[in-house]
This record gives structure tokens, C-alpha cells and sequence, in this order.
């Protein structure tokens, strides 16, 4: 088993959720700050919706350059992180020299370490006076403002940066019970809910082309359109059940089709028309979306969905869970890959997969087998996915040094080196390597054909 020479390996992190120094440069709140303790797919973590706190993460500020070493022995070759708006530019308006100097030497350390920088421009790092004074994205004046931040990072970094993606998951905007606050906005008093949706993505598919626009200015330099991709089986046979499932991938594909041919897809144009829910365009909108489409393809990967008429999800009784209820189903990306590359021959790259469970550190390291059997199976399926004809890039693993979960908490780690801290007790945040971290240093350096578990 081995794929491609120039496969990518390598992994992904945010800024908010690592870099900590939360007031440096002169960083602002920013409304991640703000998110309750629910996922975008609604599977709850737990039953506290208290705020969350990013405030010291796990100090990669400071010790980017430590780590960037500990990667390149473990073999990376591309790393994906976040600009973090709110630090840049605390007010959404004036920048901060400190910062974007901070991201020059972010950046340069990464690539003097062997690992080509995959930048994402969003993602929910909003400055939280753009949602106090403008509801966020639901305003067409923060998408001009989101666009000037955005070329100015594209300007400042693309010598070195070929690789941008513009919204971190773009399509969680769309589904139900999403934070919307990850987008700065709230659904107004007398509006539809579904037409303010409607309204939010229509501003980041402008948003978006935007900023693929920006990047074809740059020499060599690629947009990747991502989702977080859970592809809907029916849970029967029953006809019914399969609509449900056909409509839910469809809600999902759109975002695909934006990235690909620059239109809005016949079944969402007819849902929105049908029920009345059409967003505000501007003149020139369309056109704007039809010429600025993306180069690759890439998606966030962790589980698959069940749903059922007339019940939406249901369990997967063919398909075991993690500790917090995401169903484990390495199927389920080898199934999505076939069908995205089937539908829009573009190539893909998984830009995010990965295991989040509570590690047990004994003696300097941790027994994560679990975590090596999920990583290899998933890497097993993408592997299948090209063998049956899909142009896949590369593999990024979520948080490879544990991180701040999404909701601020260090119980759920997904990384192949510890973090010496938990929810409560910085301590020293000493790195330690887990077992897993050798495992995949393996399979890096083998490109894929040493995957066994020795």
C-alpha cells in the first residue's frame, strides 16, 4: 500500500484553540469565544453550555518553533493552522504590525521545518466587535471587511503560502442547530429563520469567490472549498428513508457545487425559491460566483449519519461510537471519496480526521492503540479511494499535539504528542510523545506502506 510521491501528510490545527497568549498584539475577544458547548453536527459533549476559554491554549505562541521540530521528526510535509482575525486586527479595522509579524515567523518556522503551509483565513476567529456592531456575516459590510483582512494576509503571506482556504468547514453554516455565533450573527427578531440562513451563506459564498479571486493573483497558489463531510445513509430500503438520506447529502453537496462550477445547485435554488427564503443578492453576485471557483477539494472527516423519516438521525447499528458518540466509520470517507470525485473531478485532500478520546498518561507516554487502529483504518480507506480512481492530495490528522477541544476543554484529545495540561492545571505543557506518534512517523516515511500496528 503507498500512494503518490507528492501525498501530503501532515496535520491541522486552529489559532484559538492553540496558540494561547490571548491578549498578545493586541488580540481581541473573538466570538469562538462565545460558542456554547455544542458541536455543529449537535452531538453534545456534555451538558455544561457554560463559555468557553481559550485564554492560554497550549502555548504554541511561544513554543511554535519546539514543536514545529518535534513534527518534522515525525515527518511532515504539510501542516494546515488559522490566522486569527481577532489578533491581526483587534477591531476588524486597523492591524497589528506585532501580529502579522508574529504569523511571518509562524510561517518561516514551519517551512525552514520541511512543512508546506495550508492557511485557512476563517475559522470562527471573528473580532467579537464585528458581531456587537454589525451582526457579523449576515452583514454584507463585514464581508468587505472579512475581504480586506483576507487580501491583506494573502498579500502579506502568499510568497510562502500557495495553499488557502477560506472558510474552515464553510457548509456547518448551513446546518441545523449550528452556532451561528461561529459566524458572528444571530438570527434577527422577525426573520425567518431559514431565510437568514439562506442570507449568512449566501454572504460567505461572496466572501469565498472573493478571496479565490485574490489568490489566482498569486503566483502558484491553489484555494482548496472545504466541508465537514458526514455522508447520510438511509436507514432502511423504505423509499422514504432514502429520500431523506438523498436530500440531507444534497444540502451538503451544494457547497460542492459552489466550489466547483460557481452556482447554486437546482435543489437548494428550488427549496429556497419554493419557500420563499431567497437571499438579498447584490448585482453582480452571480457573476462574481461563476467565475471564481476553487482548484482542490477538501473536507474535515470524522463520522457518518444515519437518518430515518420523519425521525431525522437515528443510530448506525452496524457502526460503533467513540467515547463522545460520533460514529466510527472508516467506510463512510472511502464511500465519500468515490462520490465527491465521481461528481466533480476535482482533486480532494483531507484536510482534518482524527479520534478525540481521554488519553491515560502513565510513565512519560500513552498506550494509544485505539487511536492508531482509527487513523489506520481511515488512512486504509482513503487508500482504497485511490486505488478505485480518486485523486486524493493528502491526509491531515485533527490536533497532532493535543490542543483545546473546539469547546476549550483538554479531556478530549485527538494528538500523537501529549500535552502536559488538563482542563483546570496548566502545569508545564511539556510535550510527550504517545505511542501512536512513532506508528505514524512509520507510516509517513513509508508513504503509506508500513501501516501495520508492530
Amino acid at each position: 500500500m503507498s500512494f503518490n510521491e507528492d501525498f501530503l501528510w501532515g496535520g491541522a490545527v486552529t489559532a484559538h484553540q492553540s496558540e494561547g497568549a490571548y491578549e498578545a498584539g493586541g488580540k481581541s475577544p473573538a466570538v469562538c469565544d462565545l460558542i456554547p458547548l455544542e458541536g455543529p453536527s449537535g452531538f453534545k459533549e456534555d451538558d455544561n453550555f457554560s463559555h468557553s476559554n481559550f485564554k492560554d491554549g497550549i502555548d504554541v505562541y511561544h513554543r511554535y518553533d519546539e514543536d514545529f521540530a518535534m513534527l518534522e521528526e515525525l515527518g511532515f510535509t504539510s501542516y494546515r493552522f488559522s490566522i486569527d482575525w481577532s489578533r491581526v486586527s483587534p477591531d476588524g479595522i486597523h492591524f497589528s504590525e506585532e501580529s502579522m509579524q508574529y504569523y511571518d515567523d509562524f510561517i518561516d518556522s514551519m517551512i525552514k521545518h520541511g512543512m508546506d503551509p495550508i492557511c485557512s483565513l476563517y475559522h470562527f476567529e471573528m473580532p467579537q466587535v464585528l458581531y456587537e456592531k454589525y451582526n457579523g456575516f449576515y452583514s454584507r459590510k463585514v464581508v468587505d471587511m472579512f475581504v480586506d483582512y483576507a487580501n491583506k494576509m494573502i498579500d502579506r503571506y502568499g510568497d510562502r503560502v500557495k495553499k488557502w482556504v477560506s472558510f474552515n468547514e464553510q457548509n456547518s453554516i448551513g446546518e441545523d442547530k449550528s452556532s451561528k455565533i461561529a459566524y458572528g450573527a444571530v438570527c434577527p427578531e422577525g426573520v425567518n429563520e431559514e431565510a437568514f440562513i439562506n442570507q449568512l451563506v449566501h454572504n460567505t459564498f461572496v466572501a469565498h469567490a472573493k478571496v479565490v479571486e485574490k489568490v489566482h493573483t498569486v503566483k502558484d497558489a491553489i484555494v482548496l472549498g472545504m466541508v465537514i463531510y458526514f455522508p447520510c445513509y438511509a436507514y432502511s430500503c423504505n423509499p422514504q428513508d432514502q429520500l431523506t438520506a438523498f436530500n440531507a447529502n444534497e444540502n451538503m453537496n451544494k457547497y460542492f457545487e459552489m466550489f466547483t462550477y460557481g452556482t447554486y445547485s437546482a435543489y437548494s435554488l428550488s427549496q429556497m425559491k419554493k419557500n420563499g427564503t431567497m437571499p438579498v443578492m447584490e448585482e453582480g453576485d452571480l457573476e462574481l460566483l461563476k467565475n471564481n471557483t476553487c482548484d482542490w477539494l477538501s473536507l474535515s472527516y470524522y463520522f457518518s449519519l444515519t437518518v430515518k423519516h420523519g425521525e431525522g438521525k437515528v443510530n448506525n447499528p452496524y457502526i460503533q461510537a467513540s467515547d463522545w458518540g460520533w460514529p466510527i466509520d472508516p467506510m463512510g470517507l472511502r464511500l465519500g471519496l468515490r462520490d465527491i470525485y465521481a461528481k466533480y473531478r476535482l482533486p480532494i485532500m483531507v484536510t482534518e480526521n482524527g479520534l478525540g478520546t481521554r488519553d491515560e498518561f502513565i510513565d512519560g507516554t500513552v498506550e494509544d492503540d485505539y487511536r492508531i487502529d482509527y487513523m489506520k483504518k481511515h488512512i486504509e480507506a482513503i487508500h482504497s479511494a485511490v486505488d478505485e480512481g480518486v485523486d486524493c492530495r493528502g491526509y491531515l490528522m485533527w490536533g497532532p499535539i493535543d490542543i483545546l477541544s473546539s469547546h476549550a476543554e483538554m479531556d478530549k484529545r485527538y494528538g500523537v504528542i501529549y500535552v502536559n495540561r488538563d482542563n483546570d492545571d496548566l502545569k508545564d505543557m511539556k510535550r510527550y510523545k504517545k505511542k501512536s506518534f512513532h506508528w505514524y512517523q512509520k507510516v509517513i516515511q513509508s508513504n503509506g506502506k508500513d501501516i501495520e500496528n508492530n
